[in-house]
């Protein structure tokens, strides 16, 4: 698995309009050169998606995937450095759940599903992420 370290953001908004004033300025704050900052220091993926299953509720939900744990750490500096100053101006609540993948089925046209990884009884897998820089675990995302 090319991906050692996943974190899931939850926003909430207070409304449809907040929700939609944060998705028209998403690509002013996250910048391609913030971006290809990111990506530089290990980021592989993020997608924003809709979260259409909680009726009467404004959410989105932002996947993120890094190469390492150390990577996560260097791109959350950024991150705290270069956008949470803008994100605090949106009616938003952030919940981050973060992890380590144990297994992952892909599925794709040429080879059908394929399984990587597996559990492994009395592992713990939160040791991946127990070392920080500063022992503060406030992180937006």
């Amino acid at each position: 698995m090319s991906t050692s370290c996943m974190n899931f953001t939850e926003l909430r908004f207070t409304t449809e309009d907040a929700m939609q004033r944060y998705l028209a300025d998403v690509e002013t704050i996250w910048t391609p050169a913030v971006m290809e900052e990111l990506a530089g220091l290990g980021l592989l993926r993020k997608s924003i998606t809709r979260i259409w299953n909680h009726a009467d509720q404004y959410k989105l939900g932002i996947l993120w995937e890094y190469t390492s744990p150390a990577a996560y750490q260097k791109c959350q500096k950024i991150i705290a450095k270069r956008i949470l100053p803008a994100a605090h101006r949106y009616e938003m609540v952030a919940r981050a759940l973060r992890g380590v993948p144990i297994m992952d089925w892909r599925s794709d046209d040429a080879s059908g599903l394929t399984v990587e990884g597996r559990l492994v009884q009395d592992k713990d897998q939160s040791r991946y992420l127990a070392d920080s820089d500063d022992g503060n675990d406030n992180e937006t995302h």
